[in-house]
């Protein structure tokens, strides 16, 4: 179900995923270069990733190894 958007926040939702360290640094010294936030950078990236036919992303198949349709595996 996507996110009801709050009219206060300027039609802005939380995202709020957890990542390893080194993703999140990789993501904040990317966006810092960029001059943007980290929400923006992010924003930036999802609006342009491409799917394929089945609107997965073109690069799933290949990261998850199992056609794109499972879960990203959890640590710690």
């Amino acid at each position: 179900m996507p996110p009801v958007q709050d009219k206060k926040r300027h039609g802005l939702v939380r995202l709020s995923p957890m990542v390893p360290a080194d993703v999140h640094k990789t993501a904040y010294d990317n966006a810092k270069a960029a001059g943007v936030s980290v929400g923006k950078y992010l924003a930036e990236l999802i609006r342009r990733d491409q799917v394929d036919e089945t609107g997965a992303p073109v690069w799933a198949r290949d990261a998850f190894d199992d056609g794109g349709q499972g879960e990203l595996p959890m640590t710690g």
